[in-house]
């Protein structure tokens, strides 16, 4: 037993709990345990941004690369609220992180205490944070503090993963405790996976093996759960076509015979084709969310009447939130294929002989190619944003980390930039929150610094985040910055002129007072806050720059002039399923 000031109980903890990094942005309420952490720099490092949203943005990132939660540190109230988008961002993608706040002293709070949010109730920093993560705590005591930590870390990253909030008033910051550390923190952290019902996998095999067109959907959960190896392990051993939605790209090769690539919206004409044609999905890890069924259009991508749908998550509430299921399997992701798996070995049968289902795929699979090659000129100035995809793949190497923000140069990346390895594709479609991007690839980069990261965002986005140049310069982060610019809010002018006509576009474009485009030089932007920087005006000069960048080994930005009027296409039926305008 020691005694212990609360703030070195807490920077201590996370030590002990393998926790790397604490991001935020210094204030009064949080200084105790800025100085814990100073007498712990050996073992963990602390990282400022300047703007506490990016933040939560960067944790996010790190987290789904590195299956690690960081610590978001944030002051109380105004500090806690710039934190919140990042935050809730993660909570709706199921990203883990630990956030900490610090709060007034209890014998103050409810007098005006500075900054404190007292309008519904003294000290009500813990407010803000309602409904956007899986569990808040506030501690006033030092003596609870190890406690709840404990509870915290094991709460973020169990079952479905996600965000906590701890709100530490100032004298649980300072004053003295005893303490009495565990010799293994882990022993307060299940680390086991939660395997479905013996029984309901059972019946879900015996579905998928006398199904004539089964799919496999992988969404987000199967890279959660880093189930991507036992995904292509089960689809080999059934020869079974493997789909994915946007959060769950990368969990198969594209390269790989099975693979259809992505579902939804901006899916590939593949992947809906099977999907609807389908007669049993095994859906893995997903929502089944607006994105990825075409809003819920039945026949866009899934046909429920004519489809039986096998449904495991680890969230209970996912199953049949909407589609009824035939099979609902509560469990981890790589838990139940392993299991599916043992039942495919154990049959003795050779995988079925599906030859009609394969034929039907490879058809539209040639089609595909096809549409994809006519979707866009490759030669046009401005750049095409599918030539821009396509050469930043040529530049990436296969193990790198392609991140995108969200928006028009989202929708091209999920669609037509194959990935080759698990744990290289990172986007947000649960927040889809601008700026997330610009801001969470620092975080990806943090969790593998011997990989080659991009990060491809549009011009609005990059606007809301310029804040972030700063501290890519001073971590050294040798990102590469694509800045995709067409001087507007493209994804929603595209979808104006579709709904409304042509010529129609209104609160969407950015323009001088004379009504010309206005260009905001990102490069010398981002050159004069210490990154390496670049205009690129011309398709002939954009393979040269992207070697360029990726060459250099430092903070590196492209500002690449793009078409605004090119969309990405839209190939599941009933897209948008909006009234229409009469």
């Amino acid at each position: 037993m020691q005694k212990l000031r609360g703030a070195d109980i807490v920077a201590e903890s996370l030590v002990r709990l393998g926790i790397e990094y604490v991001i935020g942005v210094p204030g009064h309420t949080v200084l105790d345990l800025l100085d814990a952490l100073r007498l712990r720099q050996d073992r963990i490092r602390a990282i400022m941004v300047r703007n506490e949203e990016a933040s939560g943005y960067i944790a996010d990132a790190y987290f789904r690369i590195s299956h690690k939660p960081m610590v978001v540190l944030a002051h109380n109230s105004v500090g806690a609220a710039n934190t919140l988008t990042g935050v809730m961002s993660a909570m709706l993608d199921s990203s883990a992180m630990i956030v900490i706040t610090g709060d007034a002293w209890t014998k103050t709070q409810g007098r005006g205490a500075f900054q404190e949010l007292t309008h519904s109730r003294d000290a009500g920093t813990a407010d803000i944070f309602r409904g956007s993560v899986k569990r808040s705590w506030t501690v006033n005591k030092p003596e609870k503090l190890l406690e709840v930590l404990l509870k915290a870390y094991k709460e973020a990253v169990s079952g479905r993963p996600g965000p906590v909030h701890i709100d530490i008033t100032q004298e649980a910051f300072t004053q003295l405790a005893e303490v009495e550390f565990p010799d293994d923190v882990f022993d307060f952290v299940p680390n086991s996976r939660t395997r479905g019902d013996a029984q309901s996998t059972a019946r879900a095999f015996e579905l998928l093996k006398s199904a004539k067109r089964p799919v496999i959907l992988a969404g987000g959960g199967t890279n959660r759960g880093q189930a991507s190896a036992a995904l292509i392990a089960f689809a080999e051993a059934m020869d079974i076509p493997v789909a994915t939605t946007s959060m769950g790209k990368s969990s198969i090769p594209d390269g790989h015979r099975l693979s259809l690539g992505v579902s939804g919206w901006v899916g590939t004409t593949v992947a809906n084709h099977a999907l609807r044609s389908a007669d049993v999905i095994l859906a893995l890890g997903t929502r089944l969310s607006e994105t990825d069924t075409a809003g819920f259009t039945d026949g866009a991508v899934i046909s429920i009447s004519t489809t039986k749908l096998i449904h495991v998550d680890i969230d209970p509430v996912e199953i049949a939130r909407y589609y009824p299921v035939a099979e609902g399997i509560v469990g981890d992701v790589a838990a139940v294929l392993e299991d599916l798996f043992v039942l495919a070995k154990a049959s003795g049968d050779a995988a079925p002989s599906r030859s009609d289902w394969w034929t039907s795929i490879k058809e539209v699979q040639t089609s595909w190619a096809k549409e994809v090659s006519d979707s866009f000129d490759p030669d046009s100035d401005p750049i095409e944003p599918g030539r821009l995809t396509q050469e930043i793949r040529k530049a990436l190497p296969k193990d790198g980390i392609m991140m995108t923000d969200v928006g028009n140069s989202q929708k091209w990346i999920i669609q037509q930039f194959p990935t080759y390895a698990p744990d290289t594709f990172i986007t947000s479609l649960g927040g889809a929150s601008m700026g997330f991007g610009p801001c969470g690839v620092a975080g990806a980069q943090l969790a593998a610094p011997g990989k080659r990261v991009a990060i491809i965002t549009g011009d609005g986005s990059m606007s809301m985040s310029l804040h972030i140049y700063p501290t890519i310069v001073e971590l050294g982060l040798p990102i590469v910055y694509i800045v995709a610019n067409d001087y507007a809010w493209a994804s929603v002018d595209g979808p104006q002129a579709r709904r409304f006509g042509a010529n129609q576009s209104f609160f969407t474009r950015f323009t001088l007072p004379n009504g010309e485009p206005y260009k905001l030089d990102f490069a010398a932007v981002a050159n004069a806050c210490g990154l390496k920087a670049e205009r690129v005006l011309s398709v002939k000069d954009l393979p040269a720059a992207l070697e360029r960048a990726f060459a250099s080994g430092v903070p590196y930005l492209l500002d690449v002039e793009v078409r605004r009027d090119t969309y990405v296409p839209m190939t599941a039926r009933g897209a948008y399923p909006l009234p229409e305008v009469e």
